[in-house]
């Protein structure tokens, strides 16, 4: 596919998803839900909120979508393989969230959150913004950080610090696609 095409279908998909805002957005709001829910449930259930939070949020995310994209999603959707696929590749990781919940449950989040960090890396590149980079190793790192400095109530925290991290990074996404919206306007 020559580049120019490329150039075109990337920023169809900024305007069309509004770079993953929504997505951003919900899955912050779900994030601080559990970290604030897994106090009042108990450390048995807790891990539950993270790993399950997906759930409810996803349709509401898709719903959000449609309300604050900027064009609507071509179809057929030629980057919509590759999107899920992006999406998805955390399937791969489970095992590994597994592994810590059975060996030290109250680090859970902390495991899930590097892996939702490290599936954040390749929207950098679909959505031709840095941000998601960024937002990739915080979320990664700064929820290993939070684990260490937590310990026991890293249960707790993790929850708060990524939903921080992805309502910061879908507002920053939000003015990149208001951008690249003016700009294609301009054009």
């Amino acid at each position: 596919m020559p580049s120019a095409d490329l150039d075109v279908l990337r920023r169809q998909a900024i305007l069309s998803s509004a770079a993953g805002f929504p997505f951003l957005l919900v899955y912050g709001l779900v994030w601080i839900a559990a970290g604030a829910l897994s106090y009042v449930v108990s450390p048995a259930v807790a891990p539950w909120l993270y790993l399950l939070g997906g759930l409810p949020a996803t349709p509401i995310a898709l719903a959000v979508e449609r309300r604050v994209r900027y064009v609507p999603a071509p179809k057929p959707d030629p980057l919509l393989p590759l999107t899920l696929q992006l999406l998805f590749v955390q399937i791969v990781a489970f095992p590994a969230v597994m592994i810590v919940w059975s060996l030290a449950p109250s680090y859970t989040p902390v495991a899930f959150a590097s892996v939702v960090g490290a599936h954040f890396l390749p929207f950098q590149w679909l959505y031709r913004t840095p941000i998601y980079g960024v937002l990739g190793v915080v979320v990664a790192l700064g929820a290993y950080a939070v684990g260490a400095v937590s310990r026991h109530k890293a249960i707790h925290h993790t929850g708060f610090f990524v939903g921080a991290a992805l309502l910061v990074g879908a507002f920053l996404v939000r003015a990149h696609a208001k951008a690249v919206s003016i700009d294609a306007t301009r054009s």
